[in-house]
């Protein structure tokens, strides 16, 4: 198996509230507020249940997003 075969398995980094405030460049209080009301998924992670995101999850919330916004807009 060559080097691209092993990347799909290898884990996959968590994203952090804070990393996708600055992807995004919104607020870490919109990030949570997308999370609390269901629309970006996330996992509780350690005993303190510190949020963390998936890379593809927020691609996929971004693409209903912007599809949505195209339904409203024309």
């Amino acid at each position: 198996m060559d080097a691209e075969g092993y990347e799909s398995k290898l884990p996959q980094k968590m994203l952090t509230v804070k990393e996708i405030a600055s992807i995004l460049n919104i607020h870490p209080n919109t990030v949570r507020r997308w999370e609390k009301k269901g629309l970006l998924e996330s996992y509780g992670i350690g005993p303190r249940r510190s949020l963390r995101f998936k890379r593809e999850d927020m691609i996929d919330f971004l693409d209903k997003s912007k599809s949505e916004a195209h339904k409203v807009c024309g």
